[in-house]
């Protein structure tokens, strides 16, 4: 039997991958395997749960909402609870971003779904919609322009081929207009010209940007987009045209009400936003000078399975990022490798036997190693508070809002006093992090590519212990005064170090 025929019950749950998208307007499942870096799709699945539209006014997801999408996550959860933890990528959009209640209903989902959930920006957002979409479309045009309606936001992204330039997220989607401008679903003229000129103020602050760049290519992605192109199917085989959207929003007021959209159209669950889609689409010509706009179905999900896959084989965007701010920011990198070498090795003594959580955590050990000095480009003085600041703050691609907030808190953490009242990221202790990136950053203080002494690292019950030479000690006697003072830092921080000296 040839290979591309076999079964998927022979497939290896280690080269199937999966992405889940928690949209703000639908959840999209994607499970594919791995074919020596290319993919071959195995299953898709969709659930619309509108989670935008329980959005309420105190900024927290309604209860009845977060029912519904866990209930949908549970079905879900048949297809990728077996699959390995670096398999699975989950990422939650605008509607995840602005909940109050996001970590509550976050836990819960986790607990579900049997892996870790991660919330994007929008910008990181609108690069994997990019990535996805340049490599789904056969066209010579090198600029492009790529447009994504989502539930709660709009990603608008222009780039070169597949290198996105210039991405940006407009703080309103489909159903978010929807509720705004057809209230109980009416449906009239007039609620339509309100609707896309406040579309065009929206995009105010974008337009001349987007314009400078330019582009020979505009192509739009995601359910709403897709639902505009099927119905103006029902009456054209132009496609998305200027003239074709404007006859979309003439036919669409004449049902007078959202419940009777034709059928046709779309499913009953897409017609509860589609006006608020039309709108903006228009509101998208209107002010960009669009004439068409070519459709591709990849999105988010697809952008994130050719990651994660890229991933597998060794090729990470984060690394390019980390890699891009050492110069941006003047950092001496060779000092920073130095600092990264002690603290892998002292990291390797710690868990010598790792797991995927362990490698993980290696990998953020390596990063803030290479950036902890990223703040001295504002500042020597409190340089480890500006580099959290960068950290928190930069556009990071490929790394998560966890991730990002993760390597400011290390960074923050890594001298001086410990901020006990300071609550690690997302809760989860990275303790042990900090202080090898601290005892790290001690032992390299002299900036030489010296070797220091052989360093014995080692937990003993609830404290730490570190071994080392007691010549080489008398021989550097700054060192030893800097770890006794860190002894003294951490202990106040409730974490006991003790230096043996051999």
């Amino acid at each position: 039997m040839d290979e591309s025929e076999q079964p998927d019950s022979v497939i290896s749950a280690s080269d199937t991958y999966a992405a889940l998208d928690l949209g703000s307007n639908s959840f999209h499942l994607l499970v594919a395997r791995d074919r020596n870096g290319s993919t071959q799709v195995l299953d898709r699945h969709r659930e619309m749960t509108r989670l935008a539209a329980g959005l309420e006014t105190n900024g927290s997801l309604s209860q009845e909402r977060i029912d519904l999408a866990l209930a949908s996550l549970r079905r879900i959860s048949q297809r990728i609870r077996s699959l390995p933890q670096h398999n699975v990528r989950i990422v939650g959009t605008n509607a995840l971003r602005q909940a109050a209640n996001r970590d509550a209903f976050i836990s819960q989902a986790e607990s579900i779904l049997g892996h870790n959930i991660d919330v994007i920006s929008g910008r990181e957002e609108g690069r994997l919609i990019y990535a996805a979409v340049a490599r789904s479309i056969e066209s010579r045009a090198d600029l492009r322009l790529v447009i994504d309606i989502g539930g709660g936001s709009t990603e608008l992204i222009a780039g070169h081929r597949f290198e996105p330039h210039l991405s940006e997220s407009i703080h309103i989607g489909c159903i978010s207009m929807t509720e705004r401008w057809f209230k109980e679903g009416k449906l009239a003229t007039s609620r339509m010209a309100n609707a896309v000129q406040d579309m065009q103020l929206e995009l105010e602050v974008v337009e001349h940007s987007f314009r400078t760049h330019g582009w020979e290519l505009a192509v739009g992605t995601s359910g709403t987009i897709l639902a505009i192109q099927n119905a103006i199917a029902q009456f054209s085989a132009e496609g998305i045209t200027k003239s074709t959207l404007k006859e979309l929003s003439r036919r669409l007021v004449c049902f007078g009400h959202i419940d009777d959209i034709d059928p046709t159209w779309c499913s009953l669950r897409r017609a509860q936003s589609l006006p608020g889609g039309v709108a903006m689409l228009l509101g998208l010509f209107k002010t960009l000078k669009l004439d068409t706009l070519e459709v591709s179905s990849d999105a988010l999900r697809e952008g994130l399975l050719h990651e994660l896959v890229g991933r597998a084989h060794d090729v990470d965007i984060r690394e390019r990022s980390v890699g891009a701010l050492i110069p941006r920011f003047h950092i001496d990198r060779d000092h920073a490798t130095l600092v990264a070498q002690t603290a892998l090795s002292m990291f390797d003594q710690l868990f010598p036997k790792r797991t995927e959580e362990f490698e993980d955590e290696r990998q953020l050990l390596r990063w803030a190693a290479m950036l902890h000095e990223i703040g001295m480009g504002i500042s020597h003085s409190a340089y480890h508070k500006h580099g959290a600041y960068l950290l928190e703050n930069l556009d990071m691609p490929g790394f998560t809002l966890t991730e990002q907030s993760q390597l400011a808190w290390l960074v923050r953490t890594h001298r001086r006093r410990l901020q006990t009242e300071e609550p690690m990221p997302h809760g989860k202790s990275l303790m042990h992090v900090c202080l090898i990136l601290r005892l790290a950053v001690t032992f390299r203080r002299n900036r030489s590519d010296t070797e220091p002494a052989a360093i014995k690292f080692r937990r003993k019950g609830d404290a730490y212990l570190v071994e080392i030479d007691r010549e080489w000690l008398n021989a550097h006697p700054l060192t030893r005064m800097d770890l006794e003072q860190e002894s003294n830092v951490l202990l106040d921080a409730g974490v006991k170090l003790g230096v043996k000296e051999i």
